[in-house]
């Protein structure tokens, strides 16, 4: 049983130990290069985990990255170079301030839908549905519209990149440049978002970028056979996906599944860890994950 588990933006330094420490206790908990060496090099993994965290939020210099030197724990942290060049933020965390009802009015009119038909899903499942342009567009509207104003910065500055990165313990990795959902993204735009990343973080770090991971990373939905072939053309080794299974030798290391934790007791912890996959089978026996949602409404719309 060797999995790799996924975490974006944590907000307690005590849950994240606590979590750290079931980890720490149910896997041997390995480094990125060993995981290369699994897909390429013939190393044999047994109960072995390897910790990631996707976008660089400020919890992870202030919260993952202590956590993680304190317990001397490898993890690979997968970054924008343009967002923590910029001091900027991703597309969904601008949205984390707006009204739900009034951006789906603003979707309706622009997209001459009925409203009714948005009502049910929210922002973020409809917004992952279009391109990153039209995603932009429709905030700025919403910003004009509303008069809102600009909301601090979320994320890592390339100063603290540079710091975690000499330091040796958290290995970095690209992660696109806007984080759009790639296969809503045309050819040119999807093979800039890889490439610009992995050649950015280089620039940045003076040294080879060789892991990526998709933005959301749900094979065949966020990403497609284009996003590996383009990966292939570049220095990375490995990429990671958000496929939910235990990793094993004979996966495409070019879509290597993770499983995300995000908040939970060390019951639920344990309990998602040992169900696995089976996990959302059990939740949605209650409601639909949204995967199952973005698929619904793809059907409905197409907001090409």
């Amino acid at each position: 049983m060797n999995k790799v588990i996924n975490f974006h933006d944590v907000r307690s330094i005590v849950w994240f130990e606590k979590t750290l420490n079931i980890l720490n206790n149910k896997f041997n908990l390995v480094s990125i290069k060993e995981i290369e060496n699994f897909y390429y090099s013939g190393k044999i993994l047994k109960n072995s985990c390897h910790l990631t965290v996707d976008d660089g939020d400020k919890t992870f210099y202030n919260i993952i990255y202590p956590v993680l030197k304190k317990m001397n724990i490898p993890a690979t942290l997968f970054v924008s170079p343009k967002i923590c060049s910029d001091l900027s933020n991703f597309w969904f965390q601008e949205i984390r301030v707006i009204d739900p009802d009034k951006m789906k009015r603003i979707i309706s009119e622009d997209y001459k839908i009925d409203l009714t038909i948005l009502q049910p899903y929210s922002i973020f499942v409809i917004l992952k549905n279009l391109k990153i342009s039209q995603i932009w567009a429709l905030i700025g509207r919403y910003k004009s519209l509303y008069n809102l104003q600009p909301i601090e910065n979320q994320n890592m500055s390339v100063d603290q990149l540079k710091e975690i990165d000499r330091f040796g313990l958290v290995t970095i990795g690209a992660h696109t440049m806007n984080h759009p959902i790639l296969a809503n993204e045309t050819d040119e735009t999807s093979r800039q978002e890889i490439v610009d990343s992995i050649r950015g973080l280089e620039n940045i770090l003076d040294h080879e970028v060789k892991y990526f991971a998709y933005p959301n990373g749900t094979p065949n939905l966020d990403l497609s056979v284009r996003e590996i072939e383009i990966l292939k053309n570049t220095n990375c080794s490995l990429a990671f996906s958000v496929e939910k299974q235990d990793f094993k030798l004979a996966d495409n290391p070019f879509s290597i599944p993770r499983y995300g934790l995000t908040t939970g007791s060390k019951y639920f912890i344990k309990a998602k860890i040992l169900l696995g996959k089976n996990w959302d089978l059990i939740k949605n026996i209650r409601s639909k994950d949204e995967v199952s949602l973005r698929l619904e409404l793809k059907k409905k719309i197409n907001f090409n």
